[in-house]
């Protein structure tokens, strides 16, 4: 991919929206972007790197490993968000490992290049602010629901902090989505049952509506599924 090629997509994304032509150019000029085959590993704990990370195309997922091998999928990133957050300032080592769950392309940027930049102009600092913040928030909420919630109330929190118009179409698959919330297929299939015979949800292959809000809601809080 050339330069020009490169740069039109950096002017694509959200973190880069508001700059300007110059600072584009030399973003790119510093900039590669690097092919990752699905369910190839692209960093782990062990391994450290430095500089800006943002998804062009495909899904990545962050995850550990316990010692007894059970892993446990902290978030899944999508095209036009940045990841690694804690490597561009930092030594560079990640605190968990990260694999493709599809064919993806990522950009990677120099962390030089960019420190000056955000130098330039603190509105990118303050964009990446903001999405640390919400993965802040994300990670605090899902300790919260695997730490004190039992698999129903996990469930529901996670339809309820994705629905739109009461329908969530899920973008995962429903094993990837067992690792989120800490169960095995099994359980989640289970409950996933349980909860559309109690009328709370209704599933279609990757679509799932939510037929019954409020006590849904009411499960998410503990109260539904004893």
């Amino acid at each position: 991919m050339n330069k020009k090629d490169i740069e039109k997509e950096i002017s694509e994304l959200p973190l880069f929206a508001k700059l300007k032509k110059e600072q584009l150019e030399r973003l790119s000029k510093y900039a590669v972007v690097n092919e990752i085959p699905r369910k190839s590993i692209f960093f782990s704990e062990d391994k450290a790197s430095k500089g800006l990370h943002v998804l062009l195309t495909g899904k990545v997922k962050l995850f550990k490993i316990s010692d007894e091998g059970k892993e446990q999928t902290i978030f899944v990133f999508g095209p036009g968000e940045p990841f690694c957050l804690c490597s561009v300032f930092s030594d560079g080592v990640l605190p968990a490992n990260m694999s493709a769950l599809e064919d993806s392309r990522v950009l990677f940027i120099n962390p030089t290049e960019y420190e000056k930049l955000v130098q330039e102009d603190p509105t990118i600092l303050m964009q990446m602010m903001r999405v640390m913040s919400r993965r802040l928030k994300d990670a605090m909420e899902m300790i919260d629901s695997l730490s004190l919630k039992q698999v129903p109330s996990r469930l529901a929190a996670y339809f309820l902090s994705r629905e739109k118009n009461g329908r969530i179409t899920m973008d995962i698959s429903y094993r990837e989505l067992s690792k989120i919330i800490g169960i095995t297929p099994e359980a989640l299939s289970r409950t996933m049952k349980k909860m559309s015979s109690n009328g709370l949800i209704s599933v279609d292959g990757s679509e799932i509506d939510i037929l019954d809000h409020e006590e849904l809601s009411r499960c998410r809080e503990g109260g539904c599924l004893r």
